[in-house]
């Protein structure tokens, strides 16, 4: 015979994600702050927002060989 517990209580750990809100569960999502998909995004403008190699910028700082462009 089986038993029907109605009333148990139980935790599970859970965050907001950083970017969307959304809720997230997974262990790894909760460590990241991140859900896959805007994890995924995260790192997709991070990478595009970086200059290409020997791309030249206004300033010193943006210059990946320390030329400075006129």
């Amino acid at each position: 015979m089986s038993e029907q517990r109605d009333g148990d209580i139980f935790m599970v750990r859970a965050r907001r994600c950083k970017r969307c809100g959304g809720l997230l569960t997974s262990r790894q999502a909760i460590e990241d702050g991140y859900g896959h998909v805007c994890k995924m995004k995260e790192l997709n403008e991070k990478l595009s927002k970086q200059p290409l190699r020997g791309q030249i910028g206004f300033f010193p700082e943006d210059n990946q060989d320390g030329e400075v462009s006129e």
